[in-house]
C-alpha cells in the first residue's frame, strides 16, 4: 500500500497510479536459464503512438520494454453519492482554535488505459505477471489531503479483467517487431472543492435564558405560560489543547530530561501536568471545578503541576517541558495540557483512526487498536 499527500487530487491520483507500476524489473536469461541482465521497465504518461515516436534512437531502434499510461475518462461514481450535504467543520493545527469548513468531495471513477510494449514475449510475460496477480480484485492506495493531513483516504484500483495482446504477425521489412498488451484500470478516487479560509475564531460564550411571561399574547405560539425562575445555562466550548506527538518517549528513573511536544490548540496554555505512578507527590487536580459544563467534560485527575518556568510553547503547535527528576519508580507517565477551554491528554490523542481489517463482530474486530505511536500508554520510565 502506497501513501501520498498532494494539493491537486487528479495529479495526485495519476502519480499514485504511475508509481504503482514503476518498480517492474525484467530479467534476461542465457541458455542455462541464468539471469544475465536486469532491465527496469520505464513507465511514461503519454499515448502509445507518441511513446513509439519518442523512444526511437538515432538508429531508429525502439527502446523497449515500456509501459504507457493515458487518462481514459472521469465519471461520477453514483454508488458513492448518497445525498447533498454541506460538508464538515473541523480544526487544523495551523489555525489553532479556528473552525475550518471542508466541503463534501465528489466521488469519481478515473479510467487509466495501460499499454505494455516489449520486443520479446518473455518480457511481456514477466511484466504482466508483476501486475495482474496483485489486482485481485483490486489494490489499495493510501493518501491524505492537504486540508486534513491526519485523515487517511483509502482508494481501491480495479482492473477490468482483460488483457488484449497483439503479436507482430504482418510486418514490413523496415518495421521493428514488438508485442503490445492493452489493459484498463478504474481508480476509485475523490475530487475536493477549492480550499476555504477559516470561518473564524471559536470563543467560550456564556448565555442565560429566562422564561419571561410578560410577552403579549399576539406574539405567542402557544397559550401564555406562568412565570418561572428557571434559568438555562448554556456554555459553548472552544478547542482544548491536543498534544499528539512527543519526543523522546522514555526517561530513566531520577533523570531530568527535556521533552518536545507537537499538537494543536496551543494558542493559550494555562498549565502543564504529569500524571502517573512514578510520582510520589501526586495530588488531585481539578482545574475546572468552578465551571458547570467544563467540570463534567474535563473532570478531576491525579498528577503534579509543573512550574511555569519548566515549560514553554510557541502559541501555535509546539511545547517543551522538563521532566522533573523526582520520578521514584518505573512506570508510565501521561502528559496533560490545560487551556482555557479544557485540557488534552497525550494518550487519548495519539490514536489515528484507520480501517479495521477484521470481520465485523469477530474477536479481532472488537479488540483492534488503530495505528498509534510507541507511547500509546504514556512516557516510559525505566
Amino acid at each position: 500500500m502506497i501513501q501520498y499527500t498532494y494539493d491537486h487530487e487528479l495529479i495526485t491520483m495519476t502519480n499514485m497510479f504511475l508509481n504503482s507500476m514503476s518498480t517492474i524489473i525484467v530479467k534476461r536469461f542465457n541458455v542455462n536459464k541464468q539471469a544475465r541482465d536486469q532491465i527496469k521497465t520505464r513507465i511514461v504518461y503519454a499515448p502509445k503512438q507518441r511513446v513509439l515516436n519518442d523512444l526511437l534512437n538515432r538508429d531508429q531502434n525502439l527502446q523497449l520494454p515500456v509501459v504507457a499510461v493515458t487518462l481514459g475518462g472521469i465519471a461520477r461514481d453514483q454508488n458513492r453519492v448518497f445525498n447533498k450535504i454541506l460538508g464538515t467543520f473541523h480544526e487544523l493545527p495551523k489555525y489553532d482554535n479556528k473552525s475550518y469548513h471542508e466541503r463534501t468531495p465528489l466521488p469519481v471513477d478515473i479510467t487509466y488505459n495501460v499499454s505494455i510494449m516489449t520486443r520479446y514475449q518473455q518480457d511481456m510475460d514477466q511484466i504482466i505477471s508483476n501486475i495482474i496477480p496483485y489486482v485481485n480484485p483490486y489494490f489499495t492506495v493510501s493518501w491524505r489531503t492537504p486540508s486534513r493531513p491526519d485523515f487517511e483516504i483509502r482508494s481501491n484500483v480495479f482492473w477490468n479483467g482483460n488483457v488484449s495482446i497483439q503479436y507482430p504477425i504482418d510486418l514490413a521489412a523496415t518495421q521493428v517487431a514488438r508485442v503490445v498488451a492493452e489493459l484498463s484500470f478504474v481508480f476509485k478516487g475523490w475530487m475536493f472543492q477549492a480550499k476555504q479560509d477559516p470561518t473564524g475564531v471559536i470563543y467560550s460564550t456564556h448565555s442565560s435564558f429566562i422564561n419571561d411571561a410578560q410577552i403579549s399574547e399576539e406574539f405567542l405560539i402557544d397559550s401564555p405560560r406562568e412565570s418561572t425562575d428557571q434559568v438555562d445555562y448554556v456554555e459553548y466550548q472552544g478547542v482544548p489543547p491536543k498534544p499528539s506527538t512527543i519526543e523522546p518517549y522514555y526517561v530513566n528513573v531520577g533523570e531530568s530530561k527535556v521533552f518536545n511536544v507537537w499538537g494543536s490548540g496551543f494558542k493559550i496554555i494555562n498549565n502543564v501536568y504529569l500524571s502517573g505512578n512514578p510520582f510520589s507527590n501526586s495530588t488531585l487536580q481539578n482545574p475546572f471545578s468552578g465551571f458547570t459544563t467544563l467540570s463534567s467534560d474535563f473532570p478531576a485527575f491525579t498528577g503534579i503541576k509543573l512550574n511555569s518556568d519548566s515549560w514553554t510553547y510557541d502559541k501555535d503547535n509546539f511545547l517543551t517541558f522538563v521532566m522533573p527528576s523526582n520520578t521514584l519508580s518505573a512506570g508510565r507517565v501521561d502528559l496533560i495540557v490545560e487551556g482555557p477551554y479544557g485540557y488534552g491528554i497525550l494518550t487519548q490523542n495519539v490514536k489515528i483512526n484507520t480501517f479495521n481489517p477484521h470481520k465485523p463482530e469477530s474477536e479481532e474486530y472488537e479488540t483492534f487498536v488503530p495505528y498509534q505511536f510507541p507511547y500509546l500508554q504514556g512516557i516510559l520510565v525505566n
